[in-house]
């Protein structure tokens, strides 16, 4: 079960209590399908521009745009179905494939001060030929 799925599980309203929304609100003709709709969208579109942080941009990964090739920070809690879905509505592109990595995290030392250095999760994102993603490389 994707994030997607989970978010749109919360923003619906369960069959019971709606028929007791229905029953109350039978008077006032209000139209709930209408509603739900506009939230599962309003929710979908939150989610979709929360799943991708930002493009990871260094230089081997500005050499793999030359082979339809993106990189971008991800959420820890995605899928490569919920990254695929969501660069697909987004920047309207056909995907390829994902690749996901987890990236550990590293320790940091300043003088006598030790700490570590958060790790994070990123996906490489390859795009159908002829399609093309303007990251700002």
């Amino acid at each position: 079960m994707t994030i997607l799925d989970k978010l749109k599980k919360t923003v619906k309203k369960d069959d019971s209590t709606k028929d007791l929304e229905v029953q109350k609100k039978d008077q006032s003709k209000v139209d709930q399908p209408k509603t739900e709709k506009k939230a599962i969208a309003k929710a979908a579109d939150f989610v979709y521009y929360n799943i991708l942080k930002a493009p990871y941009i260094t230089e081997k990964t500005a050499m793999m745009g030359q082979e339809n090739k993106y990189v971008f920070k991800v959420l820890d809690a995605v899928n490569k179905i919920d990254v695929r879905n969501t660069v697909e509505s987004i920047y309207d592109v056909t995907v390829i494939n994902v690749a996901i990595i987890n990236t550990a995290s590293k320790k940091v030392r300043l003088g006598a001060h030790q700490g570590r250095k958060p790790g994070f999760k990123k996906a490489i994102v390859t795009l159908k030929d002829g399609d093309k993603i303007d990251i700002g490389v």
